[in-house]
């Protein structure tokens, strides 16, 4: 993972994106990315399904359907989609905790720090799983979470189901779809079609978010 784009991020998450950066915030973000570097393990699993885009709807081979007009629109013109699953672990849960217990405003700090962190590993993933064998040639379009437009949060459910994220990854799900440990992320990547290129700050129209991703720290 690459330590400055964890750093950069995690201040934008923090709300300093347009602001200037004291020196006491540096250093808070730097103690917060090293210990969560030191302490969590990251573990990811995925999976390739086929699929069949309606125009709302999403049908999967094994004859699930995620009713979602955004999802099939960026699945649009894909035969396959990955299913995919990370998280950094329990560790980065109870690291989190403790520090909290002893300074909220560094617990706060990790917090931020562990959201970017749980995306710079799942961008690293999906660079190294886009250069695997099985999609020749193919380009990974963009991650796509349940909770993203009309894909509804309880789609999770599913995507556990497919992926089996307990036994491989240590990660469970709740009844109200909250996942534990809380670090992680489920998504849903369409291969080849339009690779949903519609997604992400770069394709986004509001360009005055503070919170908006700076393009050249972005595969």
């Amino acid at each position: 993972m690459r330590k400055e784009v964890i750093r950069q991020e995690t201040l934008r998450y923090l709300g300093c994106g347009r602001a200037a950066i004291d020196e006491q915030s540096l250093q808070m973000a730097d103690m917060a990315i090293k210990l969560l570097l030191e302490k969590c393990r990251p573990r990811n699993t995925y999976t390739v399904i086929g699929i069949k885009a309606e125009s709302e709807s999403i049908r999967l081979e094994n004859g699930m359907t995620f009713f979602s007009e955004s999802l099939a629109r960026v699945m649009s013109g894909c035969s396959r989609m990955l299913v995919f699953g990370a998280t950094l672990g329990i560790e980065a849960d109870l690291l989190i905790k403790r520090e909290t217990a002893k300074n909220v405003a560094m617990g706060a700090v990790l917090q931020a720090a562990s959201a970017a962190c749980i995306e710079e590993y799942c961008d690293d993933t999906q660079a190294l799983i886009g250069r695997e064998s099985f999609l020749k040639g193919e380009a990974l379009g963009d991650r796509f979470s349940p909770g993203y437009g009309d894909f509804a949060l309880e789609c999770q459910r599913d995507i556990f189901a497919v992926l089996d994220c307990e036994r491989k990854i240590g990660l469970t799900l709740t009844e109200s779809c909250i996942m534990i440990p809380s670090k992680s992320v489920t998504a849903v990547i369409p291969i080849g079609g339009s690779c949903g290129r519609q997604l992400g700050c770069r394709y986004c129209e509001k360009t005055d978010c503070e919170y908006r991703r700076k393009d050249d720290l972005r595969r």
